[in-house]
Formats: C-alpha cells, structure tokens, sequence
C-alpha cells in the first residue's frame, strides 16, 4: 500500500525538489489512476533558483507517468514520479528536463535515433568530517563495513529502476564509484538526480554523509562523472565500425562536435567554482582539449573495444555537481554539430599531455580548458548554439545566478588571504 507520491523537479542548478502528494493505491501499476497525474498540483516558482518572479509565480507540476517509481530508502512505502513544468498551460521555458526531451526530439528523435548514456559519478563517504577509510583504487575492504554500506547502496539503486554495472574503491580514502548501465539521454538525466538522492540519503541513514562535491581536498582526486556516449538507430551502434574494430566516422564527427564546443560546454559540464579545482593536472582530470585511444589525460577518451556493439567514447570532463539535463543539452547539441557539419577531429594524442611543455602543446595545438567559473561563462557567452539550445530563459538566468556565484567567491577574505597578507 503506497499513501504518499513525491512529484519530483530539479532548479537550474540541478538541485532535486519535491512536493509531497497523499494517495492511497495498493500497487505501482494503480497509481497513475490517482487524479493527480490528469489534475498536477501548483508550486511558488519564485522560491526555486532560476525559475520565475514574484510578481508571475504560479507554476504548475504535471507528473510523467513513465518515469514513476518506488523510492527505496524511505521506512514507509513511498512513490516518486518526475514532472513537467507548466506555465500559463504552456511548458515552462525554465524546466531544464523539458528543455533537454525538446533538443532531443529534435536531434535525435525525429531521426529515428537515441544518444546512450553511461555515467560513471564519484562520491567521497564521510564519517565525522573525515573519510571513512584510508583506501586507494580497486582496493578490497578497505573498511569492512563502509563496503557491505556501498553494496547496499547498489542493491537499492536496483529498487530504484536504476541498473548499476560495477562498484568499487577509488582513487581517494573513503572515494567510491558505482557505474550505472546505459540508458537514452533524458532517463539518465533522471537517474543522476535519484541516484545521488539515494545515495545520500543510505548514507545519511547509518550516520554517514556522501558527499559528490568535485574537489573535497586539493591534494586528493576529485569527484567526475565520467560519461561514456553512443548513438543508436534502432539496434545498430552508429559508433562501432566492425570492419575495423574500432570508432566509426560517426563517432568521430560526434567526438569532434564536442571538442569544437569544448570550452563553451565546460561551465554546464562543470557548473561550480569548485569544479575548477579539479580541472587540474595531476589527477587524471582533464584540463586539455584533445582526444586520444585508451589516454586518460586527454578530454575524450576512446576505450578498448572488446566488443564492436559496445563502441564509445568518454566524455571526461563532467562533475557530479552539474544539473545533468543542461549538461546533456550541451552534449547532443555539440555532437550533432559534428555530425552535421561533419566535422573532422584531429590527431589522436597518445602521449601523457601532462607532461608536455607549453611550446609542444602548443605545436598540437592542444587548447586549455577555462580555468575558472568566470572563465569558463565567458566562453559559453560566445557559443550561440549551446546558448539557443538551452533557451533564452535558461542562458539568462544560469549566466546571473553564476556570475553572482563567482562575486561571492571571489570577494571572500579567506585563511589564505590572512596567512599571506596579514603582514604586507
């Protein structure tokens, strides 16, 4: 018996809300009979970063029946259901999941294709302000009980309708990575905001705190979320060239789409000022445009293919901390730019750029990638694709929120600041 449904939307931050409906069914197939799939319920859109003014705040919330599901972390039996925003009985221009199924009909859908999406987002496990464990990558039991608490959290993603590949220790102490299957873009976009939800709520519950912040500490590797990308028409991989055991031209117009956008799509890939501290040499985050087979020090990364159906590339840059249907606009958007202008990538660099001089760098003419939140704005100011993809209410509204992000950072006095000035 379910009493209660969570009718669930992100801010342009990605930043999962929720109201809570009382229902009354006595199992999941029933519950979209309950009036509040056909009736929604109303929300004060001036409180939600992003959304609207007060003076016009009436949004209205219209649950999607097929991305409804149990939650599984809840002591009493609970259902959540994604939403579409309305506005004046219109899709609200500042939902960011509307936004993303609008740029993926038009991509994507209307040519009878999907864009597969496998994440693979880190999290650093606390326990009072500390890591739990002092492991390292692939390491087995570290801290007995912290991994019987993480194949918990795999088991109850499944409860979740999330499918989960493999888990284990990360580079970090108390760092961990559960990767979950693919699936299209828009599901996983939904998947990413439950997961870390479900997450943080397992932990929460046995006196832990996970946290997805990219760059807990400057000295240990931070937090991504890789994304691993394919595109599909039907049952056929555009992405695998079979002959050759390896990417299609497909793949690598796509792949050249993205390094083309590259430094507009950093700030929606990687939206805060921390993400900026891991976007740093020297911990297998990447900091330079390029592409390369099996190079973990370049933005794309082609993997070993062992199988052609499972042909992909790994889109490094992304961070746990971007609201994922805005990174995916940037995605779709930038890739089909390739493949429509069919773009040609460069050559494959297969060296460690870290350890490359500026002059060689340069000689491959290897971009950077934007160094800071400010940075990294300015450069998605200038990209009037990405920019018309997201929509003119999202771009305005994620360029003020951002810059006044930055303002506040930026105008802090800090330990730092005492430590090196105090005796100026």
């Amino acid at each position: 018996m379910y009493n209660m449904l969570e009718i669930r939307f992100v801010d342009i931050h990605g930043t999962l809300k929720a109201m809570n409906i009382p229902i009354d069914v006595d199992k999941i197939s029933n519950a979209t009979t309950d009036p509040v799939f056909s009736e929604g319920i109303n929300i004060d859109g001036s409180s939600v970063a992003g959304f609207t003014a007060l003076e016009n705040s009436d949004l209205h919330l219209l649950p999607v029946s097929d991305s409804l599901f149990e939650l599984p972390y809840t002591d009493e039996p609970k259902l959540a259901v994604m939403c579409e925003i309305h506005q004046d009985s219109t899709i609200f221009a500042g939902d960011t999941r509307s936004q993303l199924r609008k740029v993926i009909e038009k991509h994507l859908t209307n040519k009878g294709l999907s864009l597969k999406v496998g994440p693979e987002p880190e999290f650093y496990l606390f326990k009072d302000n500390a890591p739990v464990d002092q492991g390292q990558y692939a390491d087995i039991f570290p801290n007995a009980v912290v991994e019987g608490m993480v194949k918990r959290f795999s088991q109850y993603l499944t409860k979740a309708l999330i499918e989960p590949k493999v888990h284990h220790h990360e580079v970090g102490p108390g760092q961990y990575e559960i990767e979950i299957g693919y699936e299209d873009a828009l599901r996983i976009a939904d998947i990413i905001v439950t997961y870390k939800a479900t997450i943080r709520a397992l932990a929460a519950k046995s006196g832990h705190t996970a946290t997805f912040m990219p760059k807990p500490y400057a000295q240990l590797a931070g937090n991504g979320m890789h994304c691993h990308l394919s595109l599909w028409e039907g049952s056929k991989n555009l992405f695998s060239d079979s002959t050759k055991n390896t990417i299609s031209a497909t793949a690598e117009h796509f792949m050249a789409g993205i390094l083309e956008h590259a430094l507009a799509m950093t700030v929606l890939v990687a939206p805060t000022v921390n993400s900026y501290k891991r976007l740093v040499p020297g911990y297998e985050a990447p900091v330079y445009v390029a592409w390369g087979p099996l190079n973990r020090s370049t933005l794309i990364r082609v993997p070993m293919i062992n199988n052609p159906k499972l042909a992909r590339f790994e889109y490094r840059c992304p961070d746990p901390s971007c609201n994922p249907y805005l990174a995916l606009i940037s995605i779709v958007t930038a890739g089909m730019d390739g493949i429509k202008r069919e773009l040609e990538l460069p050559p494959p660099v297969k060296r460690n750029i870290y350890k490359l001089s500026e002059k060689e760098r340069k000689e491959l003419n290897i971009k950077t990638l934007p160094g800071n939140l400010f940075e990294a704005l300015s450069y998605l100011e200038k990209d009037k694709l990405i920019c018309d993809a997201l929509g003119e209410h999202i771009c305005e509204k994620f360029f003020q929120l951002k810059k006044e992000e930055w303002l506040q950072y930026s105008t802090q006095v800090t330990d730092w600041d005492w430590k090196n000035y105090l005796q100026i």
